[in-house]
């Protein structure tokens, strides 16, 4: 009975959801590697996700309702003809200021410290 309840609440919040215009980006990929010079950058794609602390256009800012797919980074931010920073600059503030910004309200996160080999492994 009480799972019963349980869904049938989470059924009743869906349409709220999905009027609330937030676009739904699926979370499927566990894991993304970035190939770069200074070596690989393993992304835990699904554990970001899954946390309560970011909505999924926090990163996929380009993604709009009635998009077909979630467009890869490098697709605006490795163009050079384009307005959007270079995948580097982004990547960069865009993950450590995350990392430091969960920090500074007492949660926990990824490095801070701009040392590459926290994150580019050979």
């Amino acid at each position: 009975m009480r799972s019963y309840l349980i869904l049938l609440a989470a059924l009743m919040c869906l349409p709220g959801v999905v009027l609330a215009g937030e676009p739904v980006i699926p979370s499927d990929k566990e894991v993304i590697k970035f190939e770069t010079k200074l070596g690989t950058v393993t992304f835990l794609h699904k554990m970001h996700a899954d946390l309560a602390v970011t909505e999924c256009t926090t990163c996929h800012h380009a993604f709009k309702a009635g998009d077909e797919r979630v467009k890869a980074c490098h697709e605006c931010h490795g163009s050079k003809d384009g307005e959007a920073p270079k995948v580097k600059t982004a990547f960069h503030s865009t993950c450590i200021g995350c990392h430091e910004y969960t920090v500074a309200h007492g949660e926990e996160a990824g490095p801070l410290e701009k040392k590459c080999k926290l994150c580019h492994v050979k």
